[in-house]
């Protein structure tokens, strides 16, 4: 293996020690952490607390208050106030240079305050700092990016049409009111990023729903919030179980709008939800991604790459690649490579030096992701690492080691998102067979094609049914492009990360006027 092979490795952790705020954050005073409602800390009136823990070690890290639906009805009270006040001074009537001083100050406040958020990442959700730290870096680039789109695109009256003789008609372009995001726990920071900061720039005030393996991001930031300046009632955060507190969020008839990133099914659930009142949603539910490898693609240096993007959170990633298509050409070469890859793979703690691959999220997703890989066997996919439980010594946390099966286009052994390092490699005959395999999935997230014929490559990644298609690289966002899934990944509206986006956090009417002649 070359040199330069052999420097492609997985996201890797530093060591990270607990940040002595972010352990009093947590304690907060020996009292369950409450919910932000309306700039006031609310314990909830169902009485109930649930603990978060560090998925690595099985520690509690916090207890954190359950918010009901009196808090969400409280919530959504307290925004629509802020949104209009009586007088019309609220935050959607705010000059968008004020919104935009207001959330850049926020920025501020979360770089002051990076450990704690990082401590956030880490040890609540289990990341290594490699990662932690790129996802941190996401508050500032979305908060930029969004305050440029909000000072180009115009809200109010659009330009006016003569539409018949003494008529003329003219586009309005508000924001929602009050809208809603409800926040996975493998991407806290950022996912909670991508939402607040175009539906506030916009104008909307918003309810925050954490996800409750991952609330302790969302509560700081809300602390931070208030002490940045917003007015209260602008961000509030509802921690609590999707079922109980999301699905209040989903039935109030005051939200407006609401942004959800899950699974298929809770985002199905939710959308027939929101149908009985009218609400809108945008989703981003899952992916199970695919690349595509042909037979002049280096198979080690490729087969090391896409294990990387395999691996990244563990494999706890919506657009990452699970479902390998290689030319058969290359597929000895490319499955030894890949599978010295997965062995090699440091199994360990999250905040200890040199970790790659850390505990999943908690015991649901590990029995799933046991379930999981032994069904891949009994529907004929062939063991070359067959995954299962992994120790690591003086943690008792829910480690598991990496699974990789080889398969046949005949077999489909993979048909269901799996969030770990897993993934399956299927020789094939030549790039039109692999195509037909990659877009036979419901999903349609992400996927990528790997060759030296760049004009191949993009014209099979047009081909792709997924809302990324990549070349010669895979997980990649950038801010100005679309991120959003086709099939049963997402819809409808134009995902994250683009002008769109801004937009799909408003709604435009059409106004016409005609003199009275009575």
């Amino acid at each position: 293996m070359s040199i330069a092979n052999s420097e492609i490795q997985s996201l890797t952790a530093s060591q990270f020690e607990r940040p002595q705020k972010f352990a009093e954050f947590c304690n907060n005073g020996g009292s369950p952490l409450g919910g932000l409602i309306n700039g006031q800390t609310v314990a909830g009136t169902m009485n109930a607390t649930f603990e978060t823990i560090d998925p690595g070690s099985h520690q509690t890290l916090a207890t954190v208050c359950e918010m009901g639906a009196a808090e969400v009805d409280a919530a959504v009270r307290g925004a629509q106030n802020a949104y209009l006040n009586a007088d019309g001074t609220g935050w959607r009537n705010q000059p968008v240079e004020e919104k935009i001083a207001t959330v850049m100050k926020f920025v501020e406040l979360c770089e002051r305050d990076r450990d704690i958020l990082l401590a956030c990442e880490i040890f609540d959700g289990g990341k290594v700092s490699e990662l932690a730290e790129g996802d941190f870096g996401q508050i500032r680039a979305c908060a930029e990016y969004f305050s440029e789109v909000a000072r180009r695109i115009p809200m109010g009256d659009g330009d006016s049409l003569e539409v018949g003789p003494g008529v003329h008609g003219f586009s309005y372009r508000e924001p929602w009111g009050v809208v809603a995001g409800i926040i996975p726990w493998n991407y806290p920071i950022v996912l909670t990023s991508w939402f607040i900061f175009p539906a506030l720039l916009a104008g909307n005030c918003v309810l925050i729903k954490p996800a409750e393996d991952t609330p302790l991001s969302a509560l700081y930031m809300g602390k931070l919030a208030e002490e940045a300046g917003f007015p209260p009632g602008v961000i509030n955060v509802l921690p609590g179980r999707g079922e109980l507190t999301g699905q209040f969020i989903a039935e109030h008839p005051g939200v407006r709008f609401i942004s959800f990133t899950g699974s298929p099914g809770i985002g199905q659930h939710i959308l027939r939800t929101c149908d009985r009142h009218g609400t809108r949603m945008k989703r981003e539910m899952g992916g199970n991604g695919s690349a595509i490898v042909l037979a002049d693609a280096d198979p080690i240096a490729v087969a090391r790459k896409i294990g990387r993007y395999t691996n990244q959170h563990f494999g706890q990633t919506c657009c990452t690649i699970h479902r390998v298509f290689v030319d058969r050409k290359i597929a000895d070469d490319f499955i030894d490579a890949q599978r010295d890859f997965f062995q090699t793979l440091k199994i360990g703690y999250q905040a200890d030096q040199g970790t790659q691959l850390g505990a999943v999220i908690n015991s649901t997703q590990q029995d799933r992701i046991l379930s999981a890989q032994q069904q891949t066997s009994l529907r004929g996919g062939s063991p070359l690492l067959s995954g299962g439980v992994a120790e690591v010594e003086g943690r008792s946390g829910y480690y598991l080691k990496p699974a990789l099966f080889k398969t046949e286009p005949e077999i489909d052994c993979n048909p269901s998102e799996v969030f770990h390092a897993f993934a399956t490699i299927c020789p094939v005959n030549d790039a039109e067979q692999a195509l037909t395999l990659a877009n036979q999935s419901p999903y349609g997230l992400g996927a990528s094609v790997w060759t030296q014929d760049i004009e191949q490559g993009v014209a099979i990644s047009k081909r792709f049914r997924d809302g990324t298609c990549q070349v010669n690289c895979h997980n990649q966002i950038a801010y100005g492009l679309p991120y959003g899934g086709q099939g049963i990944s997402g819809g409808p509206g134009a995902g994250v990360n683009c002008e769109e986006t801004f937009t799909d956090y408003t709604q435009v009417k059409a106004v016409y006027v005609s003199q009275y002649d009575a």
